[in-house]
This record gives C-alpha cells, structure tokens and sequence, in this order.
C-alpha cells in the first residue's frame, strides 16, 4: 500500500475508534487548554491481573511517568513487576516497560502515537492491515484512556484500553484486553503521586 493509502486507513481508523471509545469506557467532551497538565509526575503502586472469568492472574508493582513534550505532546511511560508469590526477588519475576510519546491531533483532547523514524529513513504511517498497530489516547476531566489495537491477518482484532482516572493521591488504573469484542484480560490497580 502506498503511503497515501495508508494515510487514508489510518484517519478512517482514528475516527471509526474514536467515536467507539465511548464502548471501552473513554469519556467525550470538551477540555481545558491544556488536558495533560493534571496528569503530569511521576507514580508508584500495585495492580492485580484477572482472566476472563475473573481468576486472579497475578499481582504487579507498578512504575509511571508522564513527562510534558513540544507543542502540546507528552510521553507515557510505564514498568510493571509481576511478582511471584508477592515478592520481586525470587527466581520468575518479570519486567515490563513501555514509553510512547503522543501528539496532539485537530481533536480538543485527543492524542496519536508519534511515528518513529531516523536521519535515514523516511516517515511511514502504520499499516493496520499488516499488523502494524494503532495507538492513540483521549483525555476528558480526571481520565485518560490510552488505546491501542491491532488487526489480526483473518479481520478479527484485539484492543487495549488502558484508563487511568486521577484520584486525591494518585491514579487508579483499569486495563482491559479485548479481543474480538470478548474481555480476555483486566489489570485493576491504584498508583500514588510521589515527588
């Protein structure tokens, strides 16, 4: 596909799931100046992982900052710790970590992944359609909704929906992975504000 078709999948894509944000718990509305201000620091805390049928799957230390960017974008960064048997210091602990930075889009409070590129190559746009995935954030009041999702090669897709809502002392977190409409997976979890 050339690159004038993938700009026209990915605004397609962008309002075909804005508009369905409202499904995944992302509020709409209009918003302040500047909607990530609120949001800025850093945070610690714990979550706790569930499968579909709500079986706990394990438990978290969580990790995140979101760090103000040029020209209205911010970054995001997480590490969650998946502990075993409560502890980080035994033998199958994970780590993971993750930072996407987003810029802002004509929309008030609306957010899409920067491309990556460097000095050698050019900017290419994803391709939902060769599994490149879609990621892109939505801001409204107290909550954040940070999305991303990907179509599977037979037209089924999987979606994240990442929420963090700011509380007196921090963020509470709600993460839900669904795919083709089922929620296979849910990460609740409270994280406070720390210097």
């Amino acid at each position: 596909m050339d690159i004038a078709g993938r700009r026209r999948w990915h605004r397609v894509l962008l309002a075909i799931f804005t508009l369905g944000m409202a499904v995944t718990g992302a509020p709409a509305g209009a918003l302040a100046d500047d909607p990530v201000a609120r949001f800025l620091g850093t945070y610690v805390g714990s979550a706790t992982t569930y499968d579909a049928d709500g079986t706990v799957e394990d438990q978290r230390d969580l990790e995140m900052s979101i760090e103000d960017r040029p020209r209205g974008a911010f970054t995001i960064s997480w590490v969650a710790v998946t502990l075993v048997d409560g502890r980080r210091d035994v033998p199958g602990v994970e780590r993971d970590e993750v930072s996407l930075t987003l810029l802002p889009t004509d929309r008030p409070g609306v957010y899409i992944e920067e491309t990556r590129t460097s000095l050698f190559e050019r900017r290419l746009l994803p391709d939902p359609l060769e599994g490149d995935p879609i990621r892109w954030a939505a801001i409204d009041g107290d909550r954040m909704g940070l999305y991303s999702m990907v179509i599977y090669q037979d037209g089924r897709y999987e979606l994240q929906a990442y929420t963090r809502t700011l509380t007196d002392i921090g963020l509470d977190i709600d993460f839900r992975r669904i795919d083709d409409g089922v929620v296979v997976r849910r990460v609740e979890g409270q994280t406070v504000r720390v210097d």
